[in-house]
């Protein structure tokens, strides 16, 4: 039995819980950075891990060498009398779910089960699995359910139009395709929400992550909780968050002032490090100016490509949907 986590949170606890097979993680956060249609496996690890290894400040040699582990473990699925999937109901989950069922319907399609949350009894605040002890997770193995062929559609389904460049047509598939995975839809709803604002030019996450340093936080770690306390389901991790505030940092007119040295990606005293927020920031909040007019930084949204200063895509946070504007 394998089990495919997208972390390593609950892999110590499915030990734990003496449940058979062997536990590992397949951890590329497709919710960010470029996504398309690879013409393999190969083509996403050199891409991706380019990505990530910029992000998140790694060596490249390092972020490849990870994504090679993970693929070779999902490959191991093949010979497996059984693969549990591990999940919950948020963005970051729900892309690399989709993924991995893609996956699967080649690899074991009849011997592919799920385990797929978005509450919990005993968590009232229930944010993902990783709250779960051992005895938690051991109760949740029996519930496991197997994947049905619908689901293992839906998932083909969503994985191309995810890679499509069409954020309409992303909008319209989680409205009325993404029924056979129970969370899908509102997850890929989140995602559009982190294309630029037609308000100003600020992603979902960006914009509450500015006015929550504008309403007093100082540093990205007291700015976190309070924007995960904003998201009706909480996806990012903290060093996807405190990446995102690191790039309001930049650029001829930043939003954010560092007081003192800006820390460079992945080093871990960006999360103490103090902020304020600018006059453009508080004009980019008060929708007078556009981040992505001043920024001038162009950058990929999966496989959306947003060039500045004028993206051919932004969300409307009235309507809840996506925009062409040229």
């Amino acid at each position: 039995m394998l089990h495919l986590r997208c972390g390593d949170d609950i892999l110590p606890a499915i030990a734990a819980a003496g449940l058979p097979g062997r536990a590992v993680k397949w951890c590329d956060p497709l919710c960010e950075g470029p996504v398309r249609a690879w013409p393999d496996d190969g083509a996403r690890r050199a891409e991706r891990s380019a990505w990530v290894a910029a992000r998140f400040g790694m060596e490249p040699e390092e972020a490849l060498r990870i994504f090679e582990g993970e693929d070779l473990a999902l490959a191991s699925a093949a010979r497996e009398e059984e693969v549990v999937l591990w999940f919950e109901a948020d963005l970051f989950d729900q892309s690399i779910l989709i993924y991995l069922l893609d996956r699967l319907a080649e690899l074991a399609p009849d011997r592919t089960s799920l385990i797929c949350i978005g509450s919990h009894p005993a968590h009232e605040n229930f944010i993902g699995l990783g709250q779960l002890d051992a005895g938690e997770i051991g109760a949740l193995f029996p519930t496991r359910v197997r994947v049905t062929a619908e689901q293992f559609e839906a998932a083909r389904k969503a994985v191309a139009v995810f890679g499509s460049g069409d954020p309409e047509a992303i909008w319209s598939f989680a409205l009325t395709e993404s029924g056979p995975l129970e969370f899908l839809g509102d997850a890929l709803r989140r995602w559009l929400a982190e294309l630029p604002s037609v308000r100003n030019g600020l992603s979902m996450s960006e914009s509450m992550g500015l006015q929550t340093f504008a309403a007093g936080a100082d540093t990205p770690r007291d700015a976190f909780p309070v924007v995960q306390r904003f998201e009706s389901r909480p996806w990012m991790g903290d060093w996807m968050f405190f990446e995102s505030m690191r790039l309001l940092t930049l650029g001829p007119a930043p939003l954010l002032h560092p007081l003192g040295k800006v820390p460079r990606p992945g080093d871990p005293a960006f999360a103490n490090a103090k902020f304020e927020v600018t006059d453009m920031g508080r004009a980019v909040i008060g929708g007078s100016e556009d981040w992505f007019r001043v920024s001038g930084v162009s950058r990929w949204q999966g496989s959306v490509l947003l060039e500045a200063p004028r993206p051919a895509w932004r969300f409307d946070d009235a309507s809840g949907r996506p925009v062409k504007t040229i």
